[in-house]
């Protein structure tokens, strides 16, 4: 009878200890986790509103980027053309030339070439 008793006791002593430990894990993510949780998520959805806002709505993409970029290398070009067209009439369109070359890209310096020759 001895053993039965102990058997019982340590099971069921188990079982409490079990169903306290599970108790406490869920009062702690209801508690703590949870809310972290919620205030994280606030956050990340407060940041893209922000985002969408500063780059004009939902309808920008990297596709108007692109196109910003390819309209200021054919504004460039254009201006280029120009000048190489000036250089021809008044004479020396290879300095023109070595100087955009040397530029390397930098549209700063490819436009004070425009403008030098």
């Amino acid at each position: 009878m001895d053993v039965l008793r102990n058997l019982f006791g340590n099971l069921t002593s188990g079982i409490i200890r079990l169903l306290v430990t599970v108790g406490i894990i869920a009062a702690v993510g209801y508690f703590i986790v949870r809310p972290a949780l919620d205030t994280t998520n606030k956050a990340i959805d407060s940041a893209n509103k922000s985002w969408e806002r500063s780059f004009g709505g939902k309808g920008t993409n990297v596709t108007d980027v692109s196109k910003t970029i390819e309209d200021a290398n054919r504004q460039v070009q254009r201006q280029i053309r120009r000048s190489l067209h000036a250089a021809k009439v008044e004479g020396s369109p290879r300095r023109l030339i070595k100087c955009v070359e040397h530029a390397r890209g930098d549209v700063v310096k490819i436009q004070r070439c425009t403008v030098k020759f």
